[in-house]
């Protein structure tokens, strides 16, 4: 069965198998992977040389039926224009750090189920920016918009050198670059099917055969008539940037009448004045387009424009709005939110604040053990009796005592019970304690009134806990205790 054929009559391709190998002019093979995509004239497949190890496909084959004329148009402007020295000349002459004309890498034809086909090999890109155009509400910033249009003009004064114009310029067609140096800093202009001569005449011939030949939205009022011209292709780029930044060209409803479009370009193109207003209505219009669109009008069909005239007043445009010339392209107008945690603090880390905190004003944070805050006790903890819990509350209490105060401790709470008198304000206890307990505690000499001051001092390091034991009145370890030697 033969291709289909296209709405502009060029026949689609069969599709071709992934691991499908072909070969180009110079012997070199090539392994197809899966389709990534599909035109008007043909079908690109990701692809990387078959001798390679590497699973990363690194390069792209666009296909089309033998029959068909974009790619032969397309593939000998590679052979003749993009040979890698001489794209590297350009580049050391403008002094450029990236720039946005495509490698080529080979071309050649293929034959499969009796159908022959051509192909060019070219490097693998990113998205283009008709996808990105319309994942960001059909709108660009101006510093993005100005920051492309410079890189394509280094695009068009290159291919202007060499003879050709492009006449296809449009988002579908400039494409992002992928590697650690061109991602979201350099795009690409591709798709060549439409390049051509531009005419060196002396007189502006029209040409009805080739009317209207290359996107209507885009397309110069030169190219309505049927005449490529460097000017067309500025133009091309003037229309692409007042889309970009977000308005409805005066035409875009009435693209399926090419004569009816012409018609109303020549009226809008007339004055600055009609096509801002169309375009932009009330809201305020880039002074760059003013001044772009006075330089265009200066253009006879056959002069050759001054592009570092022109890269200035977009340079200016740049500036104008904020930017750098080389800073990353952004493609979204929605500003950054500012970074809100949702994450609610626990009780731990609001802790470690106040630690943090005191620690600045030269104070020892507190540990986490001393912690006063609440926490949530298990199932099982909660049916513990009340015996138990005050063994442990006693247990928690005496952590860190010695035997012999433990004991020493455990007498007095015996003697306190027995007398069950009241607590004075300073409590005497009159406990019997051994020689072998006051050797322990390393006690020379007591005084069995003053045995209060003893506890104390011996809970230096717990002030706290020992007037948890022995009452609120209780002398704490900096009291003054002379007559006790220790």
């Amino acid at each position: 069965m033969p291709p289909k054929k296209s709405s502009n009559g060029y026949k689609f391709c069969e599709p071709l198998p992934k691991g499908e190998i072909l070969t180009d002019k110079s012997n070199k093979k090539w392994k197809l992977g899966i389709s990534i995509g599909k035109g008007g004239f043909g079908e690109i497949y990701s692809a990387k040389p078959f001798e390679t190890s590497s699973k990363e496909y690194q390069n792209v084959i666009k296909i089309e039926p033998h029959t068909n004329g974009p790619l032969f148009v397309e593939m000998h402007f590679y052979i003749r224009n993009c040979k890698p020295e001489e794209i590297q000349d350009f580049i050391n002459k403008k002094k450029i750090k990236t720039f946005g004309m495509p490698l080529f890498f080979g071309s050649g034809s293929h034959d499969y189920k009796g159908e022959k086909y051509r192909f060019l090999v070219l490097e693998k890109y990113g998205t283009d920016l008709w996808k990105l155009f319309l994942g960001n509400n059909k709108q660009f910033p101006e510093v993005t918009v100005f920051q492309i249009a410079i890189q394509i003009l280094d695009i068009l004064e290159y291919i202007h050198s060499r003879g050709y114009v492009h006449a296809d310029i449009k988002g579908a067609n400039i494409l992002l670059g992928i590697t650690k140096e061109t991602k979201n800093k350099q795009v690409y202009l591709l798709d060549f099917g439409l390049a051509t001569k531009f005419s060196t005449e002396k007189e502006f011939k029209p040409n009805p055969k080739r009317a209207h030949d290359g996107t209507i939205e885009y397309l110069s009022r030169d190219a309505h008539q049927g005449v490529q011209t460097r000017r067309g292709d500025l133009e091309i780029l003037f229309y692409n940037m007042i889309q970009w930044l977000g308005c409805t060209l005066p035409w875009e409803g009435k693209v399926s009448n090419p004569k009816t479009v012409n018609e109303s370009k020549e009226s809008h193109m007339d004055s600055f004045q009609k096509i801002s207003k169309a375009c932009f209505g009330s809201n305020n219009c880039p002074d760059v387009l003013l001044s772009y669109f006075k330089y265009l009008k200066t253009l006879q069909f056959n002069t050759e424009p001054d592009y570092e005239k022109i890269k200035k007043i977009l340079l200016k445009g740049i500036k104008d709005a904020g930017g750098v010339l080389n800073q990353e392209l952004v493609f979204s107008n929605k500003k950054p939110d500012k970074l809100v945690s949702n994450q609610k603090s626990t009780p731990k880390k609001r802790k470690q604040s106040e630690n943090e905190a005191t620690t600045k004003k030269g104070q020892k944070p507190k540990a986490d053990s001393e912690s006063t805050m609440p926490t949530k006790s298990s199932p099982k903890k909660l049916k513990s009796n009340s015996k138990e819990i005050e063994k442990n509350t006693a247990n928690e209490a005496l952590a860190g005592y010695t035997d012999a105060m433990r004991e020493v401790l455990r007498k007095k709470k015996e003697n306190d019970q027995a007398k069950k008198t009241k607590k004075s304000r300073r409590a005497t206890v009159d406990i019997p304690i051994s020689s072998e307990d006051m050797e322990d505690l390393g006690i020379k000499k007591i005084n069995t009134k003053r045995m209060k001051t003893v506890l104390d001092t011996a809970t230096i390091m717990e002030p706290k806990r020992s007037k948890r034991l022995f009452g609120k009145n209780s002398r704490s370890y900096n009291d003054n205790a002379s007559d006790t030697e220790i």
